[in-house]
């Protein structure tokens, strides 16, 4: 069985890769300079901030 300090570890590590995902993604977004790029890069980046602000969420609900 899990415990709680188990699942906090396994939240801690899933929010610590979707803080790194963002981060590239923003300075990518920040060097380039093709609109369809950006464009395409843009929707990536919201997905990864919902799940991360989804993630954060749930973690304050269980701690």
């Amino acid at each position: 069985m899990f415990t709680k300090e188990d699942f906090k570890n396994y939240f801690g590590e899933l929010e610590g890769l979707l803080k790194e995902t963002l981060v590239i993604h923003t300075d990518l977004l920040n060097e380039v300079h093709d609109r369809s790029l950006r464009n395409k890069l843009l929707p990536l980046m919201t997905e990864n901030m919902e799940a991360f602000r989804w993630l954060k969420q749930e973690k304050e609900k269980l701690f």
